[in-house]
């Protein structure tokens, strides 16, 4: 830290008296513009940086059923920006799948999920969240043509391995959320499916 002191003896003039508190006022101001250059940035950047929180109920709008043709059910979770900043490029992925005696699947990679109301490609490409803004991010569906299986909403590229979870099976996955400006969040939700698409339930871990 800058030390300057100033001794102001009796007799001293008005000027000089003057010239010391402006002495003052400038060490004052020179070791603050210090701390600004030094940390005035990395405060700005904590104060308004993007927080990403992930949430989740088993109600609508995370449940949804589709009547069309094929009726559907989809499950998803909400992703919102609680900070001050807009974070940037977020996108969604189930990054592990667990049996229910709690051992990895090594079966299963790890899969970039799709964010919901968007079409395929689209879908699957990162966006932007600003303050308070939120988006619903697909993790599971279930048909009622397929009883075997619920689809994990998934990047649809083959990869080698079934982007699905066993009907009459109990599973844990690990659903994780990134940003190029926050820090990454993770959700753990277990998930069964008996085959009717109002069976697929899904609840946090």
């Amino acid at each position: 830290m800058l030390d300057v002191s100033v001794d102001v003896t009796q007799g001293t003039s008005v000027w000089e008296t003057l010239t010391a508190i402006g002495t003052l006022a400038a060490a004052a101001a020179t070791f603050l513009a210090v701390l600004v250059a030094l940390f005035g940035r990395d405060l700005w950047e904590t104060r308004h940086r993007p927080i990403l929180e992930i949430t989740y109920e088993q109600k609508e709008p995370y449940c949804r059923d589709v009547p069309d043709l094929i009726p559907s059910r989809w499950v998803r979770v909400k992703v919102t920006n609680r900070g001050r900043g807009t974070a940037k490029r977020c996108k969604g992925k189930m990054i592990a799948v667990y049996r229910a005696d709690g051992s990895l699947r090594e079966d299963r990679d790890p899969m970039l999920l799709h964010w919901a109301g968007m079409l395929l490609q689209q879908g699957l490409e990162p966006l932007d969240l600003a303050r308070e803004e939120y988006q619903l991010l697909d993790v599971v569906s279930a048909g009622s043509v397929r009883r075997d299986a619920a689809l994990i909403v998934a990047d649809p590229t083959p990869a080698g391995f079934a982007k699905e979870l066993e009907a009459g099976q109990k599973h844990t996955v690990t659903v994780a959320v990134y940003a190029d400006n926050a820090e990454p969040v993770t959700a753990e939700f277990v998930i069964t499916f008996d085959g009717d698409i109002h069976s697929l339930k899904m609840q946090p871990a």
